[in-house]
């Protein structure tokens, strides 16, 4: 389970957000920025993204195009969200972390960003316990949607990751192999993680050995001294 460091809040206000001040209050380093920003920043490990809801971002026809990039840079949950706007089990099944509605009192939200802080998904038990009914009955129907998925997310750059991790590689040979630095190499690596919902490397050669993915031919690997 990963533990996250640092919480960001996505809000278009100028002033500090009560949500942001709520996890401050118990110890959690918080930045707030706009969502247009946020996309310009580099990406770093350790960080969950809290998203303000808006209307468009869950739709019945799906997430937004904006959503669904902020998805693909950070692990992300939903505050302020409407009730009556939003199906959970589409939201969590999307990959959204966590609901945090509007109408939750402030031990509930405390209670929620403590919990989404640890690593854990922040949903009602009625939701989870839909989903893992849903995970027993019908296991290789969603094995095979989530595969499909994150073949599809994956970029042909972590492609080239996964295969190297597949014959063995460390980060260092890695990053001397496709002539990037060790820090890209992390990023790239925290991003198939949360594509292929792998916690590890162990976790990764066997979603990859579950998936059709077809690797590219890969450089000659750079054994270092």
């Amino acid at each position: 389970m990963e533990r996250f460091s640092r919480l960001i809040i996505l809000s278009e206000r100028q002033q500090l957000h009560n949500t942001a001040m709520l996890a401050q209050s118990v110890g959690i380093k918080v930045q707030q920025c706009s969502r247009a920003d946020f996309i310009q920043q580099p990406v770093k490990s350790g960080v969950l993204v809290g998203c303000q809801f808006s209307s468009h971002d869950l739709t019945k026809k799906g997430l937004s195009n904006e959503l669904s990039m902020l998805m693909q840079r950070c692990p992300i949950f939903i505050f302020q969200a409407e009730r009556a706007l939003i199906d959970p089990a589409f939201a969590v099944h999307s990959g959204i972390r966590g609901l945090i509605y509007r109408d939750e009192q402030l031990d509930r939200v405390l209670t929620a960003l403590k919990t989404l802080m640890s690593g854990q998904l922040y949903y009602s038990r009625t939701v989870m316990s839909d989903v893992v009914d849903l995970l027993i009955n019908k296991p290789k129907k969603i094995i095979s949607d989530a595969t499909a998925s994150a073949n599809a997310q994956l970029t042909r750059q972590e492609k080239r990751i996964i295969g190297l991790v597949a014959q063995g590689a460390r980060n260092k040979e890695i990053a001397e192999t496709l002539n990037i630095s060790a820090h890209t190499v992390k990023a790239h690596l925290s991003a198939i993680f949360r594509k292929t919902q792998a916690r590890n490397r162990v976790e990764l050669l066997r979603w990859l050995q579950q998936s059709n993915l077809i690797l590219e031919s890969q450089p000659e690997l750079a054994r270092l001294a």
